[in-house]
């Protein structure tokens, strides 16, 4: 999914969709540097998103069986 960065307007960049739409979100939210026109790559990584749940169980099973 790809949002194009369409204006930044008081810290926060309204970016459009592909299906013409547009979403706020905060500057703060988006990598460094992001400027008006910037093409944003929106995708879920199934890796990073497995290991994180892995490091959350290992760390919820240490805390509850001890």
């Amino acid at each position: 999914m790809k949002w194009t960065v369409d204006r930044i307007e008081n810290h926060i960049a309204v970016c459009e969709t592909q299906n013409g739409g547009f979403l706020d979100i905060k500057l703060d939210a988006l990598p460094n540097g992001v400027k008006e026109g910037d093409v944003l790559d929106i995708r879920v990584d199934r890796d990073e998103t497995e290991k994180r749940k892995e490091k959350m169980n290992g760390l919820m099973n240490s805390l509850f069986n001890t």
